[in-house]
């Protein structure tokens, strides 16, 4: 048999795995999945119109502002999307290739090396790029749809943002093959804080390009700030597949048919091109690196003790014997984990992005620094969802094939989930104050904005780790073969949708009271009333609501399960 027959009998079983799972489904999976179909179209539909909106706003801009600043903000998703399927892929690849529990299986069956990698790498795709697919396909269709284009952009872009999602997989899983053959294995500690310390080295040197101090210098005039928007009337980076994408939905938009399909072209010939050197490279080295990997899995489980022996120990924390025996081995445990703590990376490098974001913004700008003010709460509840997706969301489910010592032991699942919540709720509520405060002082807003803004996030990071730690008892997936497989199941789905949901509605009740405030000051006009009030209790009423329901069904879901 040829290594495509081989390819195919792999995937074939991989449906047939899909296709037991989702035949003849129970009343709660049934359940389950209209649930996530409902909540993802009224996102898709909430998502296209935000951006729609957003567009049709920067339109009416003058015509030398508005058409470069829709340019910019197409480059700029594209360019974020791009780098978040990377990172989500270093991370998916990891646990993919070396740490799913079907691995020895696989490689036991009388099949090729390039046809296990093939699947492998299929999988990796989908699990780093799902998310982007929900967030972004959306956007490109509210531009499409404002501009009237044909019904051949829609499936361009489809054709397009295929190789677009593929070329960051095939980097990610490259890196990650020749790390781990190329560096002892049981270093994986030591690989993934090489892959951080790059990232923020490149990120420093990208920021110093960018010299966002020019911003704040006293002498900045408007012939400046055309100059920069000037700067932007094409994508900066044209050897990226942003620029690539974005340059060919403009000029579809534009009539120039055969320009992009140039740009397609280059998509696709650079995702084939690095998909034959990914396939020569694993050849080489993926079955010696994983093998090495196995070998020190093997090896006695004596050494790893004298270690954690040897090793300081936590502090206690100031909590009854139980709740502090089951942190205590919470923190142990995610620190001992690769796939959990290699994260840390990404959350340290969204808050550097975020602020240095900010900082970019031309800030003598009144209008711009209150809009922004306002939707600062808002980027950052997003930012949250992500995290807790990544970590609370599946504090549940990592427990795995060892929850039946929790059910054993003489802990009451109520405690057993305070526990999860009291783990993740502060440093969660850090970095969320770190990033809108950071960016408040900023911005230098008054005094009211600012304690609005601490509130509001306190109240958003206390209602999505309650959320996500109520939702990962509903649905947990305690049989994973790698641990991003949890923050993408159907569970995972449904916490995503709700959580951008939550954010959502509330930072539109907190817009009414933003609008009052900024009418007294700036064109002293008192318009407010009952309203404000209102739409600060229905907030705190919300949050009550998303925090107890989600954690009391989790309860009564983990007490009536039979492990």
């Amino acid at each position: 048999m040829t290594s495509f027959q081989y390819t195919r009998q792999l995937f074939q079983m991989r449906l047939a795995c899909l296709k037991n799972n989702f035949t003849r489904p129970s009343a709660e999976k049934r359940t389950r999945w209209i649930l996530i179909l409902t909540l993802a179209v009224l996102f898709l539909v909430g998502d296209f119109a935000f951006f729609l909106r957003m567009i049709r706003y920067m339109d009416t801009l003058p015509l030398e502002v508005g058409d470069e600043l829709i340019v910019q903000l197409l480059n700029v998703v594209f360019l974020t999307l791009f780098m978040m399927v990377l990172f989500s892929s270093v991370i998916s690849s990891l646990t993919i290739f070396y740490m799913s529990s079907d691995l020895e299986f696989l490689h036991s069956l009388p099949t090729t090396k390039d046809s296990i990698v093939t699947m492998k790498f299929s999988q990796s795709v989908l699990q780093s790029s799902w998310m982007v697919w929900l967030f972004g396909i959306p956007i490109f269709m509210a531009y499409g749809y404002h501009f009237q284009t044909s019904p051949g952009y829609y499936v361009y872009l489809v054709f397009s943002f295929i190789p677009f999602a593929i070329i960051p997989c095939i980097l990610g899983s490259a890196g990650i093959m020749a790390l781990m053959r190329y560096f002892p294995a049981k270093r994986t500690h030591q690989i993934l804080s090489f892959l951080g310390l790059m990232f923020l080295v490149g990120l420093v040197v990208y920021i110093r390009f960018l010299s966002p101090e020019k911003f704040f210098r006293d002498d900045v005039s408007d012939e400046m700030i055309m100059a920069f928007v000037d700067s932007l009337r094409a994508p900066q980076y044209d050897f990226l597949p942003s620029s690539w994408i974005t340059r060919g939905l403009i000029e579809w938009k534009a009539g120039n048919v055969e320009t992009a399909y140039i740009r397609l072209a280059w998509l696709l010939g650079c995702a084939g091109v690095l998909f034959a050197l990914f396939r020569r490279i694993s050849k080489r080295i993926y079955f010696s690196s994983w093998r090495a990997a196995q070998e020190i899995n093997g090896t006695p489980r004596s050494n790893n003790i004298a270690v954690f022996k040897n090793s300081p120990a936590l502090p206690r924390f100031s909590l009854p014997v139980v709740d502090n025996a089951l942190l205590v081995k919470d923190v142990k445990l995610f620190f001992r984990d690769p796939g959990q703590w290699s994260q840390l990376f990404i959350l340290f490098a969204l808050v550097v992005v975020y602020i240095f974001n900010i900082m970019n913004l031309p800030l003598s700008n009144l209008v711009l620094k209150n809009v922004v003010s306002v939707l600062n709460i808002g980027m950052v509840g997003f930012v949250l969802s992500a995290l807790i997706s990544r970590f609370v969301f599946s504090a549940v489910s990592i427990e795995g094939n060892m929850m039946w010592t929790i059910y054993t032991a003489p802990v009451k699942m109520r405690r057993f989930l305070f526990g999860k919540f009291i783990l993740y709720f502060p440093p969660l509520l850090i970095v969320a104050e770190i990033l809108v405060v950071g960016s408040n002082y900023l911005l230098q807003v008054d005094d009211y904005v600012m304690r609005t803004s601490v509130y509001g996030v306190f109240l958003i990071t206390l209602g999505l780790v309650g959320m996500g730690v109520g939702l990962g008892a509903m649905y947990p997936v305690f049989h994973h073969e790698n641990i991003s497989e949890i923050s993408s199941s159907a569970g995972g789905i449904i916490f995503m949708i709700l959580s951008l949901m939550y954010v959502g509605v509330v930072v539109a009740l907190g817009a009414r009271p933003m609008y009052v405030h900024f009418n007294e000051i700036f064109l002293l006009k008192s318009i407010g009333g009952v309203d404000v009030p209102i739409c600060y209790g229905l907030i705190l009423f919300l949050t009550v609501v998303v925090i107890v329901e989600p954690l009391r069904r989790g309860v009564k879901n983990l007490e009536a399960m039979d492990l």
